[in-house]
């Protein structure tokens, strides 16, 4: 009976501390999200993100390449970017596996840009190679939570940006690891706003 109790307790304990993490990860990222109505564009920029063991895509990198191909055969855009660089002690560029797994979804058009870092590079190393396509406006395709600022990183390169929301994303799954996503992402914002200055 007591094993039964301690067990009902720790289960309650778990179920509040749940929504403890739902409740702050919702109210802190609805000032990052961006939902915008489906429009086709000139292309489509699919985010980096570091890849999993033996160089394959982690789940956010899958979860991006598949929402990207399936904007990308909707008609959101007639070509898509992969970009990313090596991180994290991969072998290969985050595009280029990116890259990969597009082709294997059937998109027919992918440029990859493989030399950025972070979300401002991706912004700023995109550029040449979309002017030279004439690209104006673009759909950027990362989770929600790093939709705004890519949208702004992007419109200060240049471009007529706009963010593809994820509505299944593994950010509304899994809220525990979505909240160190947000704070993180709160902390981006901070070092953008003070480089502004």
């Amino acid at each position: 009976m007591r094993l039964r109790l301690t067990a009902l307790v720790r289960h309650d304990f778990l179920s509040a501390v749940r929504r403890v993490f739902d409740r702050m990860a919702y109210v802190l990222e609805q000032p990052l999200v961006i939902r915008e109505p489906f429009r086709a564009l000139d292309a489509i920029v699919v985010l980096g993100a570091p890849l999993g063991p033996d160089d394959v895509l982690s789940p956010i990198g899958a979860e991006r390449v598949e929402a990207a191909a399936a904007l990308w055969r909707a008609g959101g855009g007639r070509l898509v970017v992969a970009s990313g660089g090596v991180t994290a002690g991969a072998a290969r560029a985050e595009a280029d596996v990116m890259a990969d797994a597009l082709r294997a979804l059937g998109v027919s058009e992918v440029i990859v840009e493989r030399g950025s870092q972070t979300t401002l590079e991706n912004a700023r190393r995109s550029k040449p190679l979309l002017d030279a396509r004439g690209v104006r406006s673009l759909w950027i395709v990362t989770q929600p939570f790093h939709g705004r600022r890519s949208a702004r990183l992007f419109r200060d390169a240049g471009f007529d940006a706009h963010v593809w929301h994820i509505a299944d994303s593994v950010e509304y799954r899994d809220r525990r690891r979505a909240l160190r996503w947000i704070v993180r992402e709160y902390a981006a914002w901070a070092r953008l706003l003070v480089r502004a200055r």
